[in-house]
């Protein structure tokens, strides 16, 4: 990743994910969508859901957090926390993001 990604291109990459790993239907991978409930995936798929995201962003995602994730939007509104984060400290601006 040597061009800082925005918010478009990392929903983008996100919803690929999805798409590829758990062959779903691009209509249908919304961010409103539940995971559980709308997408039909499982933690056994979460979990593999949580290494691609990892492997495509080169981030770290806190378990503890990733557990609550409800919708697609929890998802992106997180990676793209992480992300920024990870440009910002690369660049040395300090970051304000909590959580």
């Amino acid at each position: 990743m040597s061009q800082p990604l925005d918010a478009e291109r990392i929903i983008a990459d996100l919803d690929l994910i999805f798409i590829d790993q758990f062959e779903l239907e691009p209509a249908k991978v919304v961010p409103e969508a539940r995971l559980r409930e709308d997408l039909d995936l499982d933690s056994l798929d979460a979990a593999d859901m949580l290494v691609a995201i990892e492997k495509r962003f080169g981030i770290r995602l806190d378990d503890q957090i990733a557990r609550q994730f409800r919708t697609v939007s929890d998802i992106h509104s997180y990676v793209r926390k992480l992300v920024a984060e990870k440009q910002n400290n690369a660049h040395g601006t300090p970051t304000e993001v909590g959580q």
